[in-house]
């Protein structure tokens, strides 16, 4: 099984065009006693439809919605388009550190601090992604295996038997996450995969 990860249908477009290299989390309500964790180097984008997206999300990501009546019916299927790379990630307990990535993302300021002020320790994950665009996407049928609001599902479709391309290429990627103020604000740093995938 390959790991795949949930996030809103809108971000994850944002995400597959190149636009946002981060992803921000605090866990789902099914993430366990362990809470949100992190352990997969690469990982399935797996889009959602919960949630209210279009108010939580800014103006400029209406572009990437479907049309009310295909958000408002339950899909039998999921088409995956992505799967990324992670290349770091860390966790921000400082407000006006996750402040600062607001340039960086699609999720409205009061969005972000619903998500940081969740749960009982303030702060919020932050994934830097890179994105892969699968040349023909592939369709699996929605399951109560991967159903409910959980961060990770297991997918059962390998990575490497997929033609694929990076939406970013290398010197834009690297300029990309150069940009972000994380190397500064991290209390413990960006944490890195020790291997690739």
């Amino acid at each position: 099984m390959s790991p795949a990860f949930k996030e809103w249908q809108v971000i994850t477009e944002a995400l597959g065009a190149g636009e946002q290299i981060i992803i921000l989390r605090k866990g789902g309500i099914s993430e366990g006693r362990d809470g949100f964790q992190v352990d997969a180097k690469r990982f399935w984008l797996f889009p959602t439809q919960f949630h209210a997206q279009r108010e939580k999300t800014k103006p400029a990501a209406a572009k990437w919605f479907p049309t009310t009546s295909s958000l408002a019916e339950a899909p039998a299927t999921i088409t995956l388009s992505y799967f990324v790379d992670l290349v770091g990630t860390t966790f921000l307990n400082n407000w006006d550190a996750v402040a600062a990535l607001d340039p960086f993302h699609f999720w409205t300021e009061d969005a972000v601090r619903e998500k940081f002020d969740w749960s009982q320790t303030p702060g919020l994950h932050v994934l830097i992604v890179r994105v892969h665009r699968l040349h023909a996407p592939v369709t699996f049928a929605i399951t109560p295996e991967i159903s409910g609001c959980k961060s990770w599902i297991g997918l059962p479709q390998v990575f490497s038997t997929l033609p694929s391309a990076p939406v970013l290429d290398d010197a834009t990627f690297a300029q990309r996450v150069a940009e972000l103020p994380l190397f500064s604000e991290a209390p413990g740093g960006i944490s890195r995969p020790s291997a690739k995938p």
